[in-house]
């Protein structure tokens, strides 16, 4: 009996490690300066948030690239967009119709499947 109670035990161990979740990456958020006009940037990407910090620290020039979600996504106040914090990566070069400015993006969000703001640099970390 003993050993039927070790197995099944064994065995629910087993199961529940190879099933369980992936852990959901962890969030960071920073605060990015385009022509005196900031917005919110949460990132999920490791290697992303690293290229973010490096440009808060001046080790890069790179700026932030990606998709554009509707909403502020609980983070981008007060504006009503935000980037896809999973798709979001940090670039050294992009097509100019995806520059401008965060206060242009607001009035022309359906012109901005993908928002890259060449002249941006992360100024903060929240």
């Amino acid at each position: 009996m003993n050993v039927r109670v070790l197995l099944l035990v064994g065995l629910a161990v087993f199961a529940s490690a190879c099933s369980s979740p992936t852990e959901p990456a962890e969030a960071a958020e920073f605060v990015v300066d385009v022509s005196g006009e900031r917005f919110v940037l949460r990132l999920t990407d490791p290697a992303t948030i690293r290229a973010a910090e490096d440009n808060r620290l001046g080790r890069n020039s790179q700026f932030p690239i990606g998709p554009l979600r509707a909403g502020n996504g609980g983070f981008n106040q007060p504006w009503s967009w935000h980037f896809d914090p999973s798709e979001t990566r940090f670039a050294d070069v992009a097509i100019e119709v995806c520059d401008g400015r965060p206060s242009y993006v607001e009035g022309h969000m359906q012109d901005y499947p993908s928002y890259c703001p060449w002249g941006a640099r992360v100024v903060g970390r929240r």
